[in-house]
């Protein structure tokens, strides 16, 4: 089981970078086209562990994707789905029904408040090679990514008489 999950995540870094794995004996079914997918095909709890090995190996694989900060430790990662009735200006309105990333980096002291300079929202297109990154900061170091996707007011149901 874990040598699977082991392969599966190295094929997956290794897709990620454009590079191909060696070839195997055994014939599998053809891999997903894009990084959406391949993270799709795996359990919600490698997703998130995925979604961050693919980040933190962006400048690797994309140079043009170097986050400032760099991230040298994670201190958290969160998966999120974002619901149809997201708030129209908030950073997850573009990803409406997608499952998104955010990846807290920094040391893990539980005495320190997060660093809103250095989380990320990690996003995957359909059929994309790569990652998306967008940076959490908001207006006065606050936090544009919260667990708790901020939703509008549903639409008030109308009546006919």
């Amino acid at each position: 089981m874990i040598r699977t999950y082991l392969a599966a995540t190295a094929a997956l870094l290794l897709a990620a970078c454009g590079q191909s794995t060696a070839p195997t004996t055994e014939e599998a079914p053809a891999a997903p086209q894009g990084l959406l997918e391949q993270i799709q095909a795996q359990s919600p709890e490698a997703q998130s562990v995925i979604a961050y090995h693919g980040f933190h190996r962006l400048p690797d694989c994309a140079p043009r994707l170097v986050v400032t900060p760099p991230c040298t430790s994670v201190r958290g990662t969160d998966r999120i789905t974002v619901p149809a009735n997201v708030a129209p200006d908030s950073i997850y309105a573009p990803h409406v029904g997608q499952v998104v990333f955010t990846v807290q980096c920094g040391a893990l002291i539980s005495a320190t408040r997060m660093d809103y300079t250095q989380k990320w929202l990690v996003s995957f297109a359909p059929g994309a090679p790569e990652a998306t990154v967008e940076h959490c900061l908001g207006p006065r170091e606050s936090d544009l990514c919260p667990r708790n996707v901020p939703t509008a007011d549903p639409a008030p149901a109308t009546t006919t008489p």
